[in-house]
């Protein structure tokens, strides 16, 4: 219960908190900001790729190849759980290890992950809730959003935004990036084998969570010098709990 609330009411809060700031500025420049980054998470390669092998497959053979795999496990289903450990501590660690001289970047980007890995979970539960198509499986009716593929693509997503802004070798930044999406699509997949999803419903989640990773970033992070956040301060007293930022967009 207390997760809905949270989800609900306190997500909308430290997205608005995030992208408003308590500073002034001009909405039709927040609004550019808007534009570019949807454009941006848009022309993805994992966005657009996804939903263009989901549509393919919704074609010709996403049944069969579903059924395939659901007689013929090619991974053991129990790594799943392991695998999504992975995929969100990696979005954190990186966002902790980004150069920052004093936390600001640290705090920023953590809330800016949180933020958009709950948007994720919301977003999952809400596609349950409006779309009804029966699982490979026959169990519900939840086909469309899973938890085990849009979450983790977008945690992804929000990790190849943090591994670019770290000062590591290139062959760090593919290897940090490709533990991340193999821990994604593994956890996918394992959905697939067990009935819950087809391959084309797991890429219809995997296009949507990446365009959610890639558009809390371009928004909140993919910045440059004249639009930023230019001091975040977190406060707490024995009652209370404070954050203010200024942000000059």
């Amino acid at each position: 219960m207390y997760q809905g609330y949270l989800i609900k009411y306190f997500v909308p809060f430290i997205v608005g908190f995030l992208f408003f700031g308590c500073s002034s500025h001009k909405l039709n420049t927040a609004w550019k900001r808007t534009k570019s980054a949807s454009y941006e998470a848009v022309v993805d390669p994992v966005t657009w790729g996804s939903a263009l092998g989901a549509g393919l497959l919704y074609a010709t053979y996403d049944d069969d190849i579903t059924e395939y795999y659901m007689d013929h496990n090619i991974i053991d289903s129990d790594i799943d759980e392991p695998l999504r450990y992975i995929n969100g501590i990696t979005m954190y660690s990186t966002a902790i290890f980004v150069k920052d001289d004093n936390n600001t970047e640290m705090m920023r980007r953590l809330a800016v992950d949180w933020a958009g890995s709950a948007t994720a979970r919301w977003t999952t539960s809400a596609l349950n809730r409006s779309i009804k198509k029966e699982t490979p499986s026959g169990n519900d009716d939840y086909a469309i959003g899973s938890h085990h593929a849009l979450d983790p693509f977008a945690n992804s997503a929000l990790t190849r935004g943090n591994v670019r802004d770290m000062s590591i070798p290139t062959w760090g930044k593919y290897t940090i990036n490709t533990i991340s999406y193999i821990s994604a699509a593994g956890s996918a997949f394992t959905r697939v084998q067990e009935g819950g999803h087809s391959v084309a419903d797991q890429l219809v989640s995997a296009s949507i969570g990446n365009f959610i990773g890639i558009f809390f970033y371009q928004v909140f992070l993919g910045y440059d010098e004249d639009t930023n956040i230019k001091n975040i301060k977190v406060t707490a007293s024995e009652d209370n709990f404070y954050i203010s930022t200024n942000w000059k967009f």
